[in-house]
């Protein structure tokens, strides 16, 4: 990584056109389900950049956009492919009926997409449209400056990886997030990368592994009651309407909650998953029906899980929390496992990482806060593969246009030394 070749591309970057590349990109509402119109401005723009866009969807509103570049190295030089991925979802596609029972009436209203003196705002920017605006970028600076890259350099815009799950009434490929994203683009996309970057903003810190999650369903039960014949004196241990049990229920669950945080603790060297756990969602009753009480209500409980754990063991885990809560059912209801990549393989994307960062940024690759190691990205899916994968990009909270610029610049120069040059 020279500084000739530092300069060179910094030369090339238009900053004016990136700013307005982000902005245009990030102003399309692509909530999850809804991602056509963000997909369709992906694919104009690359093929605007003679990346040869093709889709490739589950769900045919919802399409994965794939463009390459490179690829001049005969087979048998051997040369590295590299897949540099965001995704196309922001919001969580509710309904106002729905939101209503999930988003506070008092919350603080969104930040909408904008630049004020260099500072971007907006949920789109920094998750994960910015991002994606700067590894197209990056393609671009490539091209412009004559690079013949001898690898591939494959660019996708994903949709599908914020969620939500096909749970109970939302059944079905086309109410699912993740299985339509990064999955599916791995396993029918046509691309077979040596590594892959999942570009979301990580603070200019890079780490090699992710949290995956299960989310349960504790079902309790007893029995309904016409209220004239309720008992009002009843014990809440043990009560037949399973509602007045779910506060004995949530205790336990908030007391095991920092058991399993301390427990499932994952380091390596490039990264700490510390999994979580939380209460997301309840269910019980008909409230335009209450004279007969209810005999089911229901927790939704989602639990974070590092590249070691075993699903199955969690739920046994979570069976002798709740023992002897009465009539219960514990099903898992989604599963995703966390993954981390090989520290040998992923060694050479780390160097090249490294080795941009000392380029551009003049300091060292630093690894990222245990928050990044700790939540789903679309790397999990490819080190779950065998391909070594990172999630790499810049400052996740109001990033800046030099924040961007830098992050082009990074994702120029790894690419760069990823694939290599041909002769």
């Amino acid at each position: 990584m020279t500084d000739a070749l530092t300069h060179q591309l910094e030369a090339l970057l238009n900053r004016d056109t990136l700013r307005q590349r982000i902005l245009e990109l990030c102003r399309i509402p692509s909530p999850q389900g809804y991602e056509r119109k963000a997909g369709e401005y992906i694919e104009h723009w690359m093929a605007e950049e003679g990346f040869h866009p093709r889709r490739v969807s589950a769900v045919p509103e919802r399409f994965h956009v794939i463009g390459s570049i490179g690829g001049y190295a005969p087979a048998e030089k051997k040369a590295h492919d590299l897949l540099i991925a965001s995704h196309l979802d922001t919001e969580g596609g509710l309904d106002p009926k729905e939101a209503r029972w999930c988003v506070s009436p008092h919350a603080t209203p969104e930040e909408p997409v904008a630049e004020h003196d260099g500072i971007f705002t907006g949920a789109a920017i920094s998750n994960d449209r910015g991002p994606m605006a700067c590894f197209l970028m990056a393609g671009s600076l490539i091209q412009q400056a004559g690079i013949k890259l001898a690898g591939r350099l494959h660019m996708a815009a994903c949709p599908g990886e914020i969620g939500p799950d096909p749970i109970d009434e939302r059944e079905g490929v086309a109410q699912s997030g993740k299985d339509v994203g990064a999955a599916y683009l791995l396993a029918n996309g046509g691309i077979a990368p040596d590594y892959m970057i999942a570009a979301e903003g990580t603070d200019f810190a890079v780490t090699a592994q992710g949290a995956g999650y299960a989310i349960f369903r504790l079902s309790l039960y007893g029995e309904q009651i016409f209220t004239p014949l309720f008992n009002s004196d009843a014990p809440v241990k043990n009560h037949p309407n399973p509602i007045y049990r779910l506060g004995e229920v949530i205790e336990r669950l908030h007391n095991w909650a920092p058991e399993f945080e301390r427990a499932h603790r994952f380091e390596t060297p490039w990264g700490t998953t510390i999994p979580k756990v939380q209460i997301g969602a309840i269910k019980g009753g008909l409230p335009y029906s209450l004279g007969g009480g209810t005999g089911v209500c229901a927790l939704y409980i989602e639990v974070g899980l590092s590249a070691i754990d075993r699903v199955q063991d969690v739920r046994r885990a979570l069976e002798t929390v709740i023992k002897d809560s009465g009539s219960y059912a514990l099903e898992c209801v989604a599963y995703r496992q966390g993954a981390v990549a090989s520290e040998q393989e992923v060694a050479p994307l780390l160097e090249a990482i490294s080795e941009a960062t000392q380029a551009v940024r003049h300091t060292n690759l630093e690894v990222a806060d245990p928050v990044y190691a700790s939540m789903w990205r679309d790397h999990n899916v490819f080190n779950r593969a065998g391909i070594p994968a990172v999630t790499f990009g810049p400052r996740r909270w109001r990033p800046t246009l030099n924040d961007f610029v830098t992050t082009t610049l990074l994702y120029a120069q790894t690419a760069i030394k990823i694939c290599g040059v041909a002769a």
